[in-house]
């Protein structure tokens, strides 16, 4: 497994690899179901764990689709069960197969924007930057057994530049989310489009860094 490690080697981050006979596309698609049943059951409603099951077909379509396009950043976390334990080899004592040391945890993908879907739920396009698409984070999770030690942040360097103009969608009501992405320079854009389907019935809305709709472009050039 390539990648490298972070938090002093409880984690390690590794590219997604979407080739052909590769199991890291259906690895993503399993860990992006769960993390969103995780995720979303105490923001929107209990139900909807089963909700997005039902739609798992969808999810793995798009995430086939994000993970074949050549703009694409996607890396997984995987978690180190045998932490802080080491042999006289100086490796964990889990087994003699790295491999078999480590499972999924954490989650990432970037692209050029915008998504299919966006102009379905009318919403106006963001400019890119110096002629280049607009970054969106289209995903980013970690289960709950890894958040607090900043694998988060780590995920988001790895499918992000530190100070890249880029785009996400995020649930309106998902504080916590919205903090951490204010922590790293975006900024709401105060929208409330229906979520549809297994989202129902929440709102969403962009956060941006560096993009500015041309609406407010116009209204900053009148003020």
């Amino acid at each position: 497994m390539s990648g490298w490690f972070v938090g002093d080697g409880e984690f390690r981050i590794a590219p997604v690899d979407a080739g052909p006979g590769s199991a890291d596309p259906q690895t993503f698609t399993r860990l992006h179901l769960q993390c969103l049943e995780t995720a979303y059951a105490r923001i929107i409603d209990e139900d909807f764990g089963r909700r997005i099951r039902a739609e798992a077909k969808s999810v793995a379509a798009e995430d086939r689709e994000n993970l074949a396009a050549p703009a694409t950043r996607a890396v997984i976390a995987w978690a180190n069960p045998g932490f802080g334990q080491s042999n006289e080899f100086g490796c964990c004592s889990i087994g003699a197969d790295p491999d078999l040391w480590f499972r999924p945890v954490g989650l990432a993908l970037s692209t050029d924007g915008p998504q299919s879907w966006e102009a379905k739920a009318g919403a106006e396009p963001l400019p890119g930057v110096a002629g280049k698409p607009p970054r969106t984070l289209v995903t980013l999770y970690v289960l709950p057994e890894a958040q607090g030690r900043g694998l988060g942040g780590h995920l988001l360097d790895a499918v992000l530049g530190a100070e890249e103009p880029a785009y996400l969608w995020i649930i309106n009501g998902n504080d916590g989310a919205e903090r951490f992405y204010a922590r790293r320079g975006f900024r709401s854009l105060g929208e409330a489009y229906p979520g549809g389907g297994a989202w129902e019935p929440a709102t969403t809305g962009r956060m941006a860094r560096g993009l500015t709709r041309p609406d407010d472009r116009a209204r900053s050039g009148r003020d």
